[in-house]
C-alpha cells in the first residue's frame, strides 16, 4: 500500500504555494475557509497512504480531514465558486468512491465518506455543480459499491445518502442515473428495491420514498 490513496487524479504538486506564506492581516477574523486553506486540506488528503488505514487509529486523520473538506465545500458553495471547480480539478469525488470500495478502508472511514457524499448531494445548489455531482457514473459506481448491510450504521448512511440522490432526480437529471450497456440498467432503482422486504421499518419506508420519486419522473425512456 505505498500508492497515494487520494489524489490519483490530481499532481498534488501543482498546488499553489500560497497557503504557507498566507497570514491574515489586521486580526480580523476571516471567513470560516478560505482558498489555500481548502488548498492545505487536499494536500494533507493526497499525503494519506493505503497502509495509514491499517494503522490503529489511522482512519481518524482520514475521516477528520474529509470532514474539513466537506465543510469547506459546503462553505464555498455559498461563498466562492472557486472552491467547487477546485473539487471537480481534482477529481476528489472520484477518489471517494474509489476509497469507499476498497476493502482495507476501516468502517469510520466509509461512515464519514457517505455521510460526506451525502451532504454534498443534499446541499449543492448550483446546476452545473449538481451536474458534476452526479456525472461521469460516480453515483452509480457509487450505488453499487458492495457495502456490509448487515452493519445497520452502514446500512443506515447509505440508503440516508440514497433517498438523497432520488430527491435530485427530475426530468434533467435523470439521464446521470441510467448505465447504458448493451441493456440500459438504472442502479439507484434496483438496489433500493433489494432492500424493500428488509426487516427494518425505517429501510423499508425509505426504499418506498426512493420508489415513489423514481415513478413521480415524467421520462419515457425510463418506464421502458
Amino acid at each position: 500500500g505505498m500508492f497515494g490513496l487520494f489524489g490519483s487524479g490530481a499532481n498534488a504538486a501543482n498546488l499553489s504555494s500560497r497557503s504557507a506564506s498566507h497570514s491574515r492581516s489586521g486580526g480580523q477574523p476571516g471567513p470560516a475557509y478560505d482558498f489555500p486553506r481548502l488548498q492545505q486540506l487536499y494536500d494533507r488528503l493526497s499525503r494519506f497512504k493505503e497502509s495509514d488505514l491499517e494503522k490503529s487509529g489511522g482512519g481518524d486523520a482520514v475521516v477528520e480531514t474529509v470532514r474539513q473538506i466537506t465543510e469547506a465545500l459546503i462553505w464555498g458553495e455559498q461563498n466562492d465558486a472557486q472552491f467547487f471547480d477546485f473539487f471537480c480539478e481534482k477529481s476528489i469525488l472520484a477518489d471517494f468512491v474509489r476509497v469507499l470500495a476498497l476493502p482495507k478502508t476501516p468502517k469510520k472511514v466509509k461512515l464519514q465518506l457517505l455521510q460526506t457524499l451525502q451532504i454534498l448531494v443534499q446541499n449543492i445548489r448550483q446546476k452545473t455543480s449538481v451536474y458534476y455531482l452526479l456525472s461521469n457514473n460516480h453515483v452509480n459506481r457509487l450505488i453499487t459499491t458492495p457495502l456490509d448491510f448487515s452493519d445497520e450504521e452502514v446500512l443506515a448512511y447509505y440508503i440516508t445518502l440514497m433517498k438523497s440522490l432520488a430527491l435530485r432526480l427530475d426530468s434533467e437529471t435523470i439521464k446521470f442515473f441510467f448505465v447504458q450497456r448493451r441493456e440500459a440498467t438504472f442502479p439507484l432503482y434496483t438496489e433500493a428495491t433489494k432492500l424493500f422486504g428488509h426487516r427494518d421499518q425505517m429501510v423499508r419506508a425509505t426504499v418506498r420514498t426512493i420508489t415513489l420519486q423514481v415513478y413521480s419522473v415524467d421520462d419515457e425512456p425510463m418506464r421502458q
